[in-house]
């Protein structure tokens, strides 16, 4: 049989972690990536809440996506933070691709906070249309 926990000293315990000062490091960010395959290729979806279009940069070279910005931290006159968990900061996101990717065919959009990049196959290593002799 399982004791039954008083409510009241749940929410004591809740509040006493804010009474301890946590690190003095903010929590840095590093956005939650999703790939999934698609027909034609693949989607990286990458989720940036709270950062600019603007301050989001996708760069493609040799055959390595960079995902890179800067997430700006709220601008409190603080004595500090007592407790800190959304991360903030410059973030840089490095994945290498196939060299069935076609480089030249990398599209990204970016709404609502999610940057989302199409990653095109090669056309030769697409589905294609076999004649039958």
């Amino acid at each position: 049989m399982y004791a039954l926990t008083n409510p009241r000293n749940l929410i004591d315990e809740f509040f006493r972690d804010f009474d301890r000062p946590s690190t003095p490091e903010v929590a840095t960010f590093r956005p939650a990536v999703d790939v999934v395959q698609v027909e034609g290729g693949f989607v990286l979806r990458a989720e940036l809440p709270g950062v600019a279009k603007e301050a989001v940069k996708v760069e493609v070279k040799e055959q390595i996506l960079m995902i890179s910005g800067e997430k700006p931290a709220p601008n409190y006159e603080t004595k500090g933070y007592r407790y800190s968990e959304i991360g903030y900061g410059k973030f840089e996101r490095t994945f290498h691709l196939s060299e069935s990717i076609d480089l030249n065919r990398v599209e990204a959009k970016f709404e609502g906070g999610i940057l989302e990049i199409k990653l095109s196959l090669k056309p030769e290593l697409g589905p294609r249309q076999v004649t039958i002799a």
